[in-house]
């Protein structure tokens, strides 16, 4: 079903005005995001994509700055896990789980718009994940002190 959809949509972009939303840099921009987001402050980084202008970008941290997410961290001192990353970001970019990824679109904002998105749900499924790892071990601990 998903592909006579994909289909359908790919009749109507002209072929020389596809733009595809771009899996690399979508982790790109998860992680850039979630890097600043530990190190509490703003984190630049240079892009050249094929075909575009290069420019710098600067991956903001959170809007508060704070929240359970980022306090734990920094508390602790732990840096990105990377296979925890790599589990979520193949998991999202599964063309299954989004076929959006996989279509194209008639202009390189309308795909930008898509590549945002989809690194947002990254970025909050990691911090979520983090979040739930971090309770399951701070509940043993409590379990341990209450024998």
């Amino acid at each position: 079903m998903q592909i006579k959809a994909i289909y359908a949509v790919l009749k109507q972009v002209p072929m020389s005005h596809q733009v595809y939303p771009t899996r690399s840099f979508i982790r790109f921009m998860a992680k850039s995001q979630l890097t600043a987001d530990l190190a509490g402050h703003a984190v630049p980084a240079y892009v050249s994509r094929s075909g575009s202008t290069a420019q710098t970008m600067d991956f903001q941290p959170a809007e508060d700055g704070s929240g359970a997410y980022c306090d734990i961290f920094q508390a602790s001192g732990d840096c990105l896990d990377e296979a925890l990353l790599q589990r979520i970001t193949t998991a999202t970019l599964d063309p299954e789980q989004s076929p959006k990824l996989f279509c194209p679109y008639p202009s390189e904002t309308e795909a930008a718009k898509v590549e945002a998105a989809a690194a947002e749900a990254i970025v909050t499924a990691y911090k979520q994940a983090c979040l739930e790892q971090r309770q399951r071990l701070v509940d043993q601990f409590n379990h341990l002190l209450d024998r």
